[in-house]
């Protein structure tokens, strides 16, 4: 989700990736090694 500053109002934008999905990027400090893990969100959407 990200957000806007329009005339001093909060107004935020929905990606709608970021609304399906929720990733997790976890890296081993050691070797370095990333792992995204992701997982479907099934959201009703208000209309």
């Amino acid at each position: 989700m990200k957000n806007y500053d329009v005339n001093q109002k909060q107004l935020q934008v929905s990606d709608p990736i970021e609304s399906y999905f929720n990733c997790i990027l976890s890296c081993d400090l050691n070797d370095g090694t990333c792992i995204s893990e992701c997982v479907e969100l099934l959201k009703e959407f208000d209309n």
